[in-house]
């Protein structure tokens, strides 16, 4: 992957947190010579980055491993939000195991010509992209989740593979009773079947009205749109249902 710096618009805000100057000098010469679109500030220990963070947000955090006062877990602490990036001289795969399970995005290893320093901007790149993909799936979630509309999706096969809140509340299961389940046990009715399997040449929504049947076995009409979830390659994955009750 190569990244055109120049093309980059936004400029982001970097903590480094390093204690040894001669790699906050190489740091500076690389923003410098590459001409990087970074409004970076310096702390040499965790105390002071801790007072850094205590006034001001970053889009990233990059953090020597080891630090005269502590080391880059308690950087992780401290931070929110954004992404941390963990630098260390000493390889230790055990250490990487454990920064990436308590949160940290990347673990980057110092070597003596100090080419690591090439990997920062393409691991700061791809960082934001990852924060800004996981923000955008958070927000759809919570969408999703928060509509009044009933939500599920069931895989090539018919099994339901997710629900939201408001299907629970209308179809009265809960999440693990319904999960696995083919969506068959929402209708018995011919029609259903026939919308279920109904093949998808295009990425509109095919709408119905029928009735479905609730967890008691109460039958009540609903407007029923399901759509086809397709891969970055256009094959279909996925069905995703939105049934309204109209009753």
């Amino acid at each position: 992957m190569k990244i055109n710096f120049k093309s980059m618009k936004r400029e982001y805000k970097i903590l480094l947190i390093e204690d040894e100057k001669i790699y906050r000098m190489a740091f500076k010469r690389l923003v410098d010579d590459e001409k990087l679109p970074y409004d970076y500030i310096e702390a040499t220990s965790v105390a002071e980055a801790q007072r850094v963070l205590d006034s001001q947000k970053f889009d990233i955090i990059i953090a020597d491993y080891s630090l005269g006062d502590g080391t880059a877990f308690d950087v992780l602490g401290l931070v929110d939000d954004a992404p941390v990036i963990f630098v260390t001289g000493v390889g230790d795969e055990k250490v990487a195991i454990k920064a990436w399970k308590a949160g940290a995005y990347d673990y980057l290893i110092k070597d003596i010509q100090r080419n690591y320093l090439k990997a920062i901007p393409i691991t700061i790149e791809n960082a934001i992209n990852h924060k800004k993909v996981r923000e955008q799936v958070q927000l759809l979630s919570a969408a999703v989740m928060s509509t009044t509309d009933s939500v599920y999706i069931t895989d090539l096969d018919n099994t339901i593979i997710f629900v939201n809140n408001a299907f629970c509340n209308t179809y009265g299961y809960q999440q693990d009773e319904v999960i696995g389940k083919n969506s068959d046990i929402l209708s018995s009715r011919q029609d259903e079947d026939q919308a279920n399997n109904q093949p998808y040449q295009n990425s509109d929504a095919d709408e119905v009205e029928i009735y479905h049947i609730r967890k008691d076995q109460s039958e009540f009409p609903v407007s029923v749109s399901r759509s086809p979830i397709k891969d970055e390659n256009g094959n279909e994955i996925a069905v995703v249902g939105v049934a309204r009750d109209i009753s």
